[in-house]
């Protein structure tokens, strides 16, 4: 069941986009989400971060005159994750002649361990009719037991060279307040069904230490994702105060 959800989470990579109304996580249950509702919670809401790291991997490209501006990812169809046209720093196509271009590639990090987040991935799957809602329900119903972070973008060159195990050493969550650093007790990589593709990397925390305690506090507000794999560095910064629903703190 793990991976159909990883599989929706990455099938539902979209652009991001700024959306009007409340917020659907606290002013309606999952139940009566559409897909707007959907894309906000996977896109625009606290659970999200977006981004944007330099991709000297594919410099090559921006110096070839690529069509997609700068080197990121030509925008793809709607359930693809969109990438800005930059170029380097300083950024626009006015100011492109004015030194040497720096490809830029995006990555979403989702909190895909929490309610919102899972709800949001099984509403898409009944509402495409992937799954019944009963069903939706007795998976909702297994609460997780691990925190888990899913990193996934347009071009995962950077994760095509190492292991699961390479990844487990280079990436941490780190409480903001203590500097307490957690290792994550696994890395799951998930390929396309061919095989020749990475889609995404799922990272799974222990939600509570060898002696019991809670590895992120009820008093933490902020907790930073990082995740350093072939010189990429790919960080977010959750701001917990903000990731909740109706039923309080939801990670």
């Amino acid at each position: 069941m793990r991976k159909a959800f990883l599989s929706g989470c990455v099938a539902l990579l979209l652009a991001a986009i700024v959306w009007a109304g409340g917020d659907p996580w606290k002013s309606k249950p999952y139940q009566q989400w559409d897909a707007k509702d959907i894309r906000k919670v996977l896109d625009a809401s606290p659970w999200v971060r977006s981004v944007q790291v330099d991709a000297p991997w594919r410099n090559g490209d921006v110096a070839a005159g690529d069509a997609d501006g700068g080197g990121t990812a030509a925008q793809p169809a709607p359930a693809r994750m969109g990438q800005a046209p930059r170029t380097g720093p300083g950024g626009g196509g006015a100011d492109a002649g004015a030194g040497p271009q720096t490809a830029l590639a995006t990555f979403v990090v989702r909190w895909a361990s929490s309610r919102t987040i899972r709800e949001a991935v099984l509403r898409n799957d009944i509402l495409t009719a992937h799954i019944k809602e009963d069903a939706a329900e007795q998976e909702l119903a297994h609460l997780s037991e691990t925190y888990e972070i899913v990193v996934a973008g347009a071009d995962m060159k950077p994760f095509q060279s190492v292991d699961e195990k390479i990844l487990e050493h280079g990436a941490f969550l780190m409480d903001r307040k203590t500097k307490q650093k957690i290792a994550p007790s696994s890395v799951k990589i998930q390929n396309s069904e061919d095989g020749t593709k990475i889609l995404s990397v799922l990272f799974i925390f222990r939600k509570q230490s060898d002696s019991g305690m809670s590895t992120i506090g009820a008093d933490v507000k902020t907790v930073d994702f990082l995740s350093v794999v072939t010189n990429v560095k790919i960080e977010a910064s959750f701001d917990i105060t903000k990731m909740t629903d109706t039923l309080g703190r939801d990670l």
